[in-house]
């Protein structure tokens, strides 16, 4: 090893070489920091009033900016998970640490389950992520 790097100290060219080589390498250190990372949704629901439902969580790790999301909703005539189509319900901002806070809707007359969940879309720091979905039913 040591007559390698002697050689290399010898030859100005091979030096040369050695040091551009070193110079490219660090240029591409700072691209790799770069890279996208994952984000947690929660969500969890409430009835504060009778039929006024509201959804919360949070969406980790905060950046410290309000986080844009989007609020889905699926309504199934049955009572398990019928597989229709997420549609969007609203927009919401989050807060600085990443907590929201919405307002959603009950059952629609003649299905048993309404399921709600939360996404955000993929930009270049995070991956999209989607919450847990969560549902209200109807009792009776």
């Amino acid at each position: 090893m040591l007559d390698v790097l002697r050689r290399l100290v010898r030859a100005p060219h091979a030096l040369l070489a050695v040091v551009l080589a070193l110079g490219l390498l660090t240029a591409t250190v700072p691209a790799a920091s770069a890279e996208q990372v994952e984000r947690e949704i929660s969500i969890s629901g409430k009835e504060p009033q009778e039929n006024k439902f509201i959804i919360k969580g949070k969406i980790a790790p905060s950046t410290g900016k309000p986080v844009n999301a989007i609020i889905e909703v699926k309504h199934c005539k049955k009572d398990t998970d019928c597989g229709a189509d997420w549609k969007r319900f609203a927009k919401i901002k989050t807060n600085k640490k990443g907590r929201y806070s919405e307002r959603v809707k009950g059952l629609k007359k003649g299905h048993e389950r309404v399921y709600y969940r939360v996404a955000t879309k993929e930009n270049d720091k995070f991956f999209a992520a989607v919450s847990p979905e969560i549902y209200i039913y109807r009792l009776f």
